[in-house]
């Protein structure tokens, strides 16, 4: 289960886009939504608001993202590429759910947040980051002081303060939806005054699909599962696909995983 907010013990601090754009409307700012514009400054504008949630992704573009990590190492990812990719996924979905459509209802599901890390800070970097936050009703400069720190919140655009965890000395940043989350918290563990970063992940089960692009070729994985999947699904079945164009081709699970396409994928979820 994602950690969620709890209204007495919370900071929340949300990027005013509109609000910065004007402040550097004379060194070039642009309403674009290009990835590329994500750390132009160092120290990154905050402001404290209720009820903040991050941008919906489609189902393509969960599929998208989560292609694209496994295969880029970028901090970002590049988000004419994650868009296109999308296109060509939704496609290759579809063409799957016209000839198949018993299996219509099984969608991807989203394991983690996406744009967000979860860090645990060491005591003094979380008194600065608190003492930052604390009592703000404006835009606040976050400047701790930790070089590190500081420099790669800027050049990966951290833009919300989610929540602060006193007690664990945790805290929830979010950054940007194309944040590529395994390479960022490998990049915030080799910072002075970081404990840990990783995804601030969803407990759970259920239903999910994965995929592949290989040689021109689309390898689909679709995972139908169901019973107590919070806990992890009783019932499981996975249905192979190959999608070549428009032809759809689906193949028996004991041939399907004498390719390394298919067996690359259900190792890897762990299905």
């Amino acid at each position: 289960m994602r950690v969620r907010n709890d209204r007495s013990d919370r900071i929340v601090v949300v990027f005013i886009g509109l609000v910065a754009c004007c402040a550097l409307a004379l060194m070039g700012c642009s309403g674009s939504s290009d990835s590329s514009a994500a750390g132009d400054s160092t120290a990154p504008v905050v402001l404290p608001s209720e009820g903040w949630e991050p941008p919906m992704l489609t189902e393509a573009e969960i599929l998208a993202d989560r292609l694209m990590r496994r295969e880029v190492d970028s901090l970002l990812l590049d988000a004419t590429e994650r868009s296109q990719l999308a296109g060509e996924i939704a496609s290759v979905l579809s063409a799957i759910r016209a000839a198949y459509p018993a299996i219509g209802d099984v969608t991807a599901r989203v394991t983690y947040a996406f744009g967000e890390l979860l860090v645990g800070l060491e005591p003094q970097l979380y008194q600065a980051v608190a003492s930052l936050l604390e009592d703000q009703t404006g835009p606040v400069t976050l400047e701790t002081g930790y070089t590190g720190f500081d420099s790669l919140n800027g050049s990966l655009g951290l833009s919300v303060v989610v929540n602060l965890f006193p007690f664990t000395r945790t805290a929830i940043f979010y950054f940007d939806e194309y944040l590529n989350v395994p390479a960022a918290a490998e990049a915030y563990e080799t910072v002075e005054g970081i404990e840990y970063a990783e995804s601030n992940a969803y407990v759970g089960d259920g239903p999910d699909i994965d995929a592949v692009n290989s040689q021109g070729r689309w390898y689909v994985v679709l995972r139908s599962a169901e019973g107590d999947c919070p806990a992890g699904c009783i019932y499981e079945e996975l249905f192979f696909f190959i999608v070549d164009g428009a032809a759809v081709e689906m193949i028996d699970r004991d041939q399907a995983l004498e390719r390394a396409e298919f067996m690359n994928l259900v190792t890897d979820r762990g299905w």
